[in-house]
């Protein structure tokens, strides 16, 4: 297994086009780590954003 390290930043919109990008070249695991101490709104826009899009990749 090889590891690859990659960031993203920006709207939620263009979070989902990066790791979209990441699926579709055969990334099967992601990692997201939030670089905020007030991690909520992060989540909420992820789950509501973020993670269907990425999902929608697989369909």
């Amino acid at each position: 297994m090889s590891a690859i390290h990659a960031y993203a930043w920006g709207t939620a919109e263009r979070c989902a086009e990066r790791l979209a990008a990441y699926v579709r070249a055969g990334a099967r695991h992601i990692v997201v780590r939030i670089g905020s101490l007030r991690p909520e709104p992060q989540l909420k826009e992820i789950a509501e954003v973020v993670l269907p899009a990425v999902r929608a990749v697989t369909d």
